[in-house]
């Protein structure tokens, strides 16, 4: 009795090794399928992402075009330290040849 009921154990764990990995399988492709619908846009979504797309890109040419260099280098701390450590040398440099 011992060894039947050893083989109707295995016999039940591989079956229920098949039924996990069927659920399994199909448990993730739904999973999958859900991601994808989710993620995915209409044309009619692209077009309008890529018109304000353009719109942005078109403003940033105008705002770049029209500022000024000097305006642009300064709002960087270090272009402004750079620019004045450059004066400096310049002038010590100058000083030197004085003599």
């Amino acid at each position: 009795m011992k060894k039947v009921w050893e083989v109707i154990k295995k016999i039940l764990i591989w079956i229920g090794t098949i039924f996990v990995a069927i659920f399994t399988v199909f448990f993730v492709k739904e999973q999958r399928d859900k991601v994808v619908s989710t993620c995915s846009t209409t044309s009619d979504d692209n077009e309008e992402i890529n018109a304000k797309a353009a719109a942005k890109r078109e403003e940033a040419i105008e705002r770049i075009s029209n500022a000024d260099a000097r305006s642009i280098c300064e709002s960087y701390g270090s272009v402004c330290d750079t620019i004045t450590e450059g004066k400096e040398r310049f002038r010590r440099r100058c000083k030197r040849t004085d003599n």
